[in-house]
């Protein structure tokens, strides 16, 4: 259930978000209206968010130079393979934390909102024009995976890709980093 101070706590953290407002900003604010409201910290606020829409991110170490992520052959890695740096700073704790949110029960909470089924809906209703590109639905790739069957683990399928009408087109964009020769 959300409370009049979860409220108060994500209009203060959407404020400083749609602001870029600087972390020294945004506790000189919360300092400067605690006489009229408790505003908890970033980390308060990110973790009851969290809390209330039943994500639980699951963390990651990794190197402080962004080289690997601690996980799979590198898990009892105390040190970096590659640039040699700790894993471990001050206490204990890793230098450097990747917080992942699991893609699963973030659609499942999509789906538990009417007007998200609806913008979720939007491919199946779309309807191209040939030689018009108004959309990534129009571009060639996705036109060409209309007409292909799918194909998993190098076993053939009978029905194509994005044929169903609840089917959903994931697009993935990541800076900096490559994941193909």
């Amino acid at each position: 259930m959300i409370t009049d101070e979860d409220r108060d706590n994500i209009r203060a953290y959407q404020l400083k978000i749609m602001s870029n407002m600087p972390r020294r900003v945004f506790n000189r604010m919360r300092y400067a209206f605690q006489h009229k409201m408790d505003i908890d910290s970033k980390w308060v606020i990110l973790h009851r968010l969290a809390v209330l829409a039943g994500v639980d991110p699951e963390i990651y170490h990794c190197c402080v130079n962004s080289c690997i992520a601690y996980t799979l052959k590198y898990i009892h890695h105390e040190s970096c393979p590659f640039c040699k740096e700790p894993r471990y700073g001050k206490g204990s704790h890793p230098r450097r934390v990747f917080y992942y949110i699991p893609l699963i029960p973030r659609l499942r909470a999509f789906f538990q909102n009417t007007e998200m089924i609806q913008k979720l809906s939007y491919r199946s209703s779309f309807h191209h024009h040939e030689g018009l590109i108004q959309d990534v639905f129009n571009g060639a790739w996705y036109r060409t995976l209309l007409n292909r069957k799918v194909v998993v683990d190098g076993v053939e399928h009978d029905h194509k890709y994005f044929s169903g009408k609840h089917d959903l087109a994931f697009s993935l964009a990541i800076d900096g980093f490559l994941l193909f020769d």
